[in-house]
């Protein structure tokens, strides 16, 4: 019995592309289709209860859910299929075995050629040995001229990709062995260094390997504060890979970490202008490679926008930030975006507003946050962008709605929380008091809230309270200003 809540979950990770496949799968499905209605009910029902199910009008729920969970299942693997060379190679083998049943030896023949080549190009030896292993039972059957000396050579093929896993295997192991250490002990790294498979990148018999073999003089050198060297490992795992674009194609993931990490260190070494082009480069990947997953290249294309516009902000490159904005906006118009990254944009398109000095359209991005029903996603944002919105109404003199929305803040935040953070209690108190002072006042407030958020602080709580807003230099701004 599949457990509890799990075709839910199912329904509702699946893409509108799956979504459709299924419908069109189920036509082709005979007797009574229940489990259709049931698929559409859950569907439309976001949640997870059950309760709502019990209205359809059903001879057995338990029953339908479990044969509608099922299906599920098979048209997603049907829907998958092939677009993974590990999925093609499994397919053929499949086949493969539905015709040897039938004595069609020719034709499995043709599927197990296939099969080696995409095993041998994409070094998927596992399944390598499991195509030279039909192979084998192949010629014990059909016992053809010359068959022995086959054997043989599929034999010596055989052993020779045993021996090309285990190298991989005995890197892999070493990954896994590093990751259960304390990496705080330097000597103890140094010494993983030392580990003989890592002396040389001729001890790794694969491009599998050797990617790993870059990877842990990448991970341990950069332990170890050797910087430069965990770099140049870095780059040159980043060059290899790049050098078998296929590879890319077939699984993006190992490409788009190593480009990541790459970008870390250079906003680690203060490299900031040259972490912009390798956003860029992640970003044109599913061109590049012609990747058919259309989430997966959503996700790429999200994440590198909301880092690029984080990195703008750090950079304080207003210009840039709205340029690369405008094509952010067209890009979210044609998507079905999840709520964590609309919050995540909307207040960045907000802020950049903000200090640009575009009061009204940065007005308008908080008001579109703050109308959506995010519920908890992002509630971080949430509290921020309140403040940003105290700060506009401010900036756009409209003080009598300030006062009012220093009420709404306060009671969201009591309401999340219970009780204000001390830099919360202090702006709340500031906007407070401009709602109600005459202007040539502001300047008295305004040193005031720079000594409440500022004064007598560490370095880590001043930038806990300007972690979204630069309270620090809005404020700086005011105090020269003549009001």
């Amino acid at each position: 019995m599949a457990k509890k809540g799990s075709v839910e979950k199912m329904i509702h990770a699946l893409d509108k592309g799956e979504k459709r496949y299924f419908k069109l799968f189920c036509r082709f499905q005979s007797g009574n289709k229940q489990y259709l209605e049931l698929f559409e009910l859950i569907e439309s029902n976001s949640s997870e209860n059950n309760r709502p199910l019990k209205t359809l009008e059903c001879t057995d729920l338990a029953v339908t859910k479990n044969y509608l969970g099922r299906l599920v299942l098979k048209s997603l693997k049907s829907y998958h299929e092939g677009k993974t060379k590990r999925s093609e190679i499994l397919h053929l083998l499949l086949e493969t075995e539905v015709l040897f049943q039938k004595e069609l030896y020719d034709l499995c023949l043709h599927k197990l050629k296939k099969a080696r080549r995409i095993a041998f190009e994409y070094e998927n030896h596992s399944l390598l040995l499991e195509v030279l292993s039909w192979e084998r039972r192949l010629i014990n059957t059909t016992a053809t001229e010359g068959a022995k000396r086959v054997k043989e050579e599929i034999m010596a093929l055989e052993a020779k990709t045993v021996d090309v896993l285990d190298n991989y295997n005995k890197y892999n192991q070493l990954v896994h062995e590093l990751l259960q250490q304390d990496f705080s002990d330097r000597q103890l790294m140094l010494e993983y260094l030392q580990h003989p498979l890592l002396q040389s990148k001729d001890f790794a018999k694969s491009f599998s390997a050797l990617t790993l073999y870059y990877h842990l003089h990448y991970i341990l050198n950069t332990l170890t504060r050797q910087g430069k060297k965990g770099r140049t490992a870095l780059e040159a795992l980043i060059k290899l890979m790049e050098s078998a674009p296929h590879r890319i194609e077939d699984n993006p993931d190992p490409y788009v970490t190593a480009l990541n990490n790459l970008m870390s260190m250079m906003l680690f070494d203060r490299e900031t202008g040259k972490a912009v082009p390798i956003l860029k480069k992640i970003r044109s990947i599913p061109s590049q490679y012609h990747l058919k997953q259309k989430n997966y290249t959503q996700r790429i294309f999200l994440k590198t926008y909301n880092v690029e516009l984080e990195l703008y902000r750090d950079l304080k490159a207003w210009d840039q930030a709205l340029k690369l904005m405008t094509e952010i906006r067209a890009f979210l118009d044609a998507q079905v975006v999840s709520n964590k990254y609309q919050a995540s944009f909307h207040y960045q398109f907000a802020y950049i507003y903000f200090q640009l000095k575009e009061y009204s359209q940065s007005l308008a991005m908080i008001n579109h946050l703050l109308n959506e029903n995010y519920g908890q996603d992002r509630a971080d944002l949430q509290t921020y962008a309140r403040f940003l919105l105290l700060m506009v109404h401010f900036e756009l003199g409209n003080i009598i709605v300030l006062k009012y929305a220093v009420e709404n803040t306060r009671r969201f935040l009591k309401k999340r929380r219970g009780s204000l953070l001390n830099f919360e209690s202090a702006l709340l108190k500031f906007f407070a008091k401009v709602s109600l002072a005459p202007s040539r006042e502001y300047q008295d407030h305004f040193k005031e809230l720079s000594t409440a958020l500022f004064q007598g602080h560490s370095k880590e709580q001043r930038a806990n309270i300007l972690d979204y807003i630069d309270f620090e230099s809005w404020i700086h701004s005011k105090l020269i200003d003549t009001f």
